[in-house]
């Protein structure tokens, strides 16, 4: 590829990255209706890079509310790649609880899920939602379940055991096992003094701690009934897809 041809693309690909950071983002999509309206132009405390190495493009995004935050690097990196976008184009709100809708879409775009548009049989997702067919490609592909009736609760903040749930499904889907014997899951879980509060993942709690996946809020805390956040579903994932050999 010329010069010439190759630094166009990159002034387009530039123009593209910019329009996509001022969209609410389907992988975490707002649910009040201040985050859902888009800025009229960009903050200045948004910054975008875009550079062309040898014909690749790449891209380096952050937002105001990362400046000193614990995952800002991962989520950068996700931003970057168009994995993970900000609430508004000035906003990450890293560490609002993340929802079960939206984590799901942040799976079915990670690992490029085939689109399923027909209508689950859950009476709580209606066909019109932004989530709607990202939810059906998770539920066909057997990552993350509904509950008993017949609902999805798409809204519900996703906790941090559902997130082991879903990230150890998903690596399943992909072919990697993390799977470990009943005996080191009880042991391991032996370590944490609120293990009790786990309620059925069990097997993907230990899977993930296993894999370094996740840790526990703290070292023998694993708060698997809290609600998990923007940020730490962002980390998950960047973890999930460096196991996956997909980052």
């Amino acid at each position: 590829m010329n010069h010439a041809v190759s630094r166009k693309m990159a002034s387009l690909l530039a123009a593209l990255m910019m329009m996509a950071i001022m969209l609410p983002a389907m992988a975490f999509a707002a649910t009040d209706s201040s985050a859902a309206s888009t800025n009229e132009s960009v903050s200045d405390s948004v910054y975008t890079d875009v550079y062309n190495v040898n014909d690749d493009v790449y891209a380096t995004v952050t937002f105001e509310d990362l400046a000193s935050h614990w995952a800002k690097a991962d989520i950068e990196l996700l931003a970057g790649k168009g994995l993970v976008s900000g609430v508004t184009a000035s906003e990450f709100q890293p560490d609002r609880a993340i929802t079960r809708a939206e984590f799901a879409a942040l799976i079915v775009r990670s690992i490029e899920l085939p689109s399923v548009t027909t209508s689950t049989y859950f009476t709580d997702v209606n066909e019109s939602a932004w989530y709607a067919d990202t939810v059906a490609s998770a539920v066909y592909a057997g990552i993350i379940n509904g509950y008993e009736d017949t609902t999805f609760r798409p809204n519900d903040s996703a906790t941090r055991e559902e997130l082991a749930a879903v990230i150890i499904r998903a690596l399943d889907y992909v072919q990697i096992s993390a799977h470990i014997p009943q005996a080191a899951q009880d042991k391991l879980l032996s370590g944490y003094i609120d293990s009790n509060e786990v309620v059925w993942a069990h097997q993907e709690l230990a899977a993930a701690l296993n894999a370094n996946l996740i840790n526990g809020v703290t070292d023998n805390q694993l708060g698997s009934s809290k609600p998990a956040t923007r940020a730490e579903a962002a980390v998950l994932l960047k973890r999930f897809l460096k196991l996956a050999d997909r980052l």
